[in-house]
This record gives C-alpha cells, structure tokens and sequence, in this order.
C-alpha cells in the first residue's frame, strides 16, 4: 500500500493512535471476535478498532440522510419490549 514501509498492522490513516478506549465485552462476544480475528490473521484490537470505524462510517451515513436517531429509537423500544422487567411500564406488554 502507498505510504506504507515495513509492518502493514501499522494504521492506513495517517492520524496519530494516542487515544486508549476501555470496552467491555460478554464472555461469548469476546470468543467469537477472537475466532474471527483468528479466521483473519489479524490481532484482536485491530479487527475491533476496524469493526468500530466501519459502524462509525455506518453511523456517519444515517446521520447524514437523517435516520440516526429514528434507528435508535426503534434500538430502544425493542430493548425495552425485550427487557420488561427494567421497564415496568412495558411488563404488561410482554
């Protein structure tokens, strides 16, 4: 690739990596990224730090034909309809 020497796990942008982000993950998430990034001979992080960027172009592009925020509100009503115990105004849904 143009502008790359060396080591290609070393980031396509040219922007400085300095910012460290703490994330939390279930037992089987965590299993299943590794067994992907296996299946790809990449390293964990880069495949989650790839995963992030691709939801964030995602995120990008509904936001700019404004249905972000409809999409979260439909995320939060099934959460709600899934979970009616943490809401109880939802229970007599269920």
């Amino acid at each position: 690739m143009a502008g790359q020497k060396g080591n290609t796990n070393k980031p396509i942008d040219e922007d400085i990596l300095d910012i460290q982000v703490n994330i939390r993950f279930s037992k089987k998430e965590i299993e299943e990224i590794e067994k992907i990034a296996e299946e790809l001979e990449l390293p964990k992080t880069r495949l989650i730090r790839n995963l992030a960027l691709a939801g964030l172009a995602d995120a990008k592009t509904l936001n700019k034909i404004g249905i972000l925020k409809g999409a979260k509100k439909l995320l939060d009503f099934k959460d709600r309809f899934s979970n009616p115990k943490k809401y109880p105004s939802f229970e007599a849904l269920a």
